[in-house]
């Protein structure tokens, strides 16, 4: 349509002016409020992602750090109920205990010594104590507080077929048994560590003690995990030993809900997965960690709701913030583009600081909507959770290493009560001695000294505290103590061994006891006068070869009071050595749960039998580390190399 003028114009005037304004509208929400949009989405998206990392790790730390912890303590409890009946072996192949009277009073002072053990036995073969009894197992358990007193040996209860005797006598060495129903004993679920013992050469009975489930599964009943967390612990088959569903405990295996989760646990393995837990099936953080003795498995379970929650919770309000924060931006700019885009800027500005880590940002921005308002505050309080998270896992950090540094400070205190320096006599040319520590944890029980209690008596000495950590550690101080001061009164060595034992068992009301080589050797002749108190027997290196030095058996101590203890006579040739080591070497175990034994020991000295001795503590230690591999140190190891050379020439 065209006016008089030729000019086109429109029917409707107003047409024009309209979609100019819808379009300079539109350009400015796309221009402005677009990236606005876009970069405040990115920051809330990475604020509220870093939080849940950090929340998801800091829970994942705190699940596998709880397993472990309450794994070890579990651990150190059986690791030190396993030295009770393979002292109460010692003893009885010593020959102490020659009647029913004897070994039943004997049982009933280690049962009452021990209070974490629910009950102990001694299984002998048939006829093997006394030829009227053809099946005599004194057993003393806990009932109520106080030792109650069973014979196994009875018609009803033929022990012979029981597993806790048969596979460790078929097997020939100490083992644990599975969890189960002791009908007939000691009425009750418990698992049992059972030793061998012999008497000349021969098979003559099998000594356990009993570790009653009663107790670890109330222990395990009272963790707690958060709300609704729980702890269950299982065997090496995957049964039930205990958690909260008690109708599953050993009628119930994990594999049955979760079959991976039970591979993984019953082969002994450590590890996290998000998983579904296998009493409800919700889905779960579960940490679990091996329990080395008892031959168990331990896990936490978080559920994920519970684990997460808190996360979830600031993540939707991060997320709520932000869609309210977007809505409110877009009204303004449509509203009062000019006066929203201010606060915005320096809400951006901010929130990117955040994302840099610095978290004492915060707005005081005068806003002029409530939506804006509302942002700030939830920035705000944002920025606030963030720096409340950073200082609690600061206080953490800070905290472990607190503990860490004294532990580091008890291992450089009990390093300090051992020779270290080596060569230790280099004025003194009749023999050379080297020995070597390694404790499993930052301390340990195992020790070693070596001094002169003349000019030519040299007295050397290896043991081994029953338990790990810093108990078995101040045992260690106690008893290494006590020997250095009764060696100087010059006792003879078997009387000197029945004194210190009696101290100790004196002093022991944990039931510790240490078991002990002590000898003193004549650098002039190469005489050798040695005892051992239930430790094992050192090798001799000599030029007939390399083979186990024979003493009289010994009990070790601090086990009872009032026992004897016998010396033994050894005459050195020049060039001979002997190569002592505490039970940590031959105990070492792979990965396949094989022993590094004493005849793979003795393979290693005769081929280093003709080096220094450094060379070969050094040697025995490193082939112990290659022959375990990658499976952590589980007990002390402690090595001592000493060869004579022969009396000091003198020009």
């Amino acid at each position: 349509m065209r006016a008089a003028d030729g000019t086109e114009c429109h029917p409707y005037p107003h047409w024009r002016a309209v979609r100019m304004k819808a379009t300079l509208s539109t350009r400015l929400i796309v221009w402005v409020g677009g990236p606005a949009a876009v970069l405040f989405a990115v920051v809330v998206w990475s604020a509220s992602r870093r939080s849940f990392d950090r929340v998801a790790a800091q829970t994942e730390a705190s699940a596998r750090f709880m397993a472990k912890t309450y794994a070890r303590e579990v651990d150190v409890r059986l690791s030190a109920a396993r030295k009770i009946p393979e002292m109460i072996g010692v003893t009885l192949e010593t020959g102490a205990l020659e009647t029913p009277a004897k070994v039943e009073s004997f049982l009933h002072d280690v049962l009452v010594r021990n209070t974490d053990v629910y009950g102990s036995c001694i299984a002998f073969r048939p006829y093997g104590l006394d030829k009227d009894l053809s099946a005599y197992a004194p057993y003393y358990y806990r009932d109520g507080g106080e030792a109650k007193f069973e014979q196994l040996g009875k018609p009803d209860y033929n022990y012979f077929q029981w597993d806790w005797y048969r596979l460790p006598r078929d097997a020939g060495h100490a083992m644990w048994t599975e969890p189960y129903f002791d009908d007939g004993g000691g009425n009750a679920i418990m698992i049992t560590y059972s030793v061998p013992f012999r008497r000349e050469e021969l098979f003559w009975g099998i000594t356990t003690i009993d570790i009653a489930m009663t107790q670890l599964i109330a222990e395990t009943e009272s963790i707690k995990v958060g709300q609704t967390g729980y702890a269950f612990i299982v065997s090496k088959e995957g049964r039930y030993v205990a958690c909260p569903d008690h109708e599953k405990i050993m009628k119930a295996t994990v594999q049955e809900t979760n079959p991976v989760l039970g591979q993984h646990m019953s082969a002994g393995e450590e590890g996290f997965r998000r998983t579904n837990e296998p009493m409800q099936k919700r889905p779960s953080w579960i940490a679990y960690v091996p329990i080395q003795n008892g031959e168990l498995s331990l896990a936490i379970v978080f559920p994920e709701s519970e684990a997460l929650g808190e996360a979830r919770e600031l993540r939707d309000e991060l997320l709520v913030i932000g869609l309210v924060g977007l809505a409110g931006l877009f009204v303004a700019l449509v509203l009062v583009a000019r006066s929203v885009s201010k606060p915005i800027t320096q809400l951006a500005a901010a929130a990117q600081q955040v994302a840099q880590g610095d978290l004492e940002q915060r707005l005081s921005v005068k806003a002029p909507t409530v939506e804006v308002a509302h942002l700030t505050n939830a920035f705000n309080k944002m920025t606030r959770d963030l720096q409340m998270r950073m200082q609690e896992l600061r206080y953490t950090t800070t905290v472990k290493e607190r503990f860490e540094g004294e532990l580091t400070a008890a291992r450089n205190i009990q390093m300090s009560l051992v020779p270290k320096r080596f060569p230790a006599f280099p004025e003194r040319t009749e023999f050379d001695v080297h020995a070597l520590l390694r404790p499993a944890r930052e301390v340990g029980g195992d020790f070693y000294d070596f001094y002169f209690l003349d000019a030519d008596r040299l007295c050397f000495l290896i043991g081994d505290v029953s338990g790990k950590g810093i108990p078995a550690a101040l045992f260690m101080a106690v008893t290494k103590t006590l020997l250095k001061a009764s060696s100087s009164r010059g006792l003879p060595i078997a009387q000197m061994m029945a004194q210190m034992n009696d101290e100790l068992a004196e002093q022991s009301d944990s039931g510790m006891f240490v078991s002990l080589f002590f000898a003193v050797l004549d650098v002039k002749t190469g005489a050798l006068t040695f005892c051992n108190a239930g430790h094992p027997a050192p090798f001799l290196l000599s030029a007939a070869g390399v083979a186990p030095l024979d003493s009289e058996r010994n009990v070790a101590l601090g086990a009872m009071p009032g026992l004897a203890y016998h010396a033994t006579t050894a005459q050195l040739a020049p060039g001979d050595a002997l190569f002592l080591y505490t039970d940590g070497v031959t105990e070492a175990l792979t990965d396949g749960d094989q022993f590094y034994g004493p005849a793979r020991l003795q393979g290693t000295l005769a081929g280093v039998a003709a080096l220094g001795v450094e060379k070969i503590t050094r040697s025995v230690v490193a082939d112990v580390r290659t022959f375990c591999g990658e499976r952590e140190q589980s007990d002390d190891i402690s090595v001592m190399s000493l060869r004579w050379l022969g009396p000091a020439s003198h020009s």
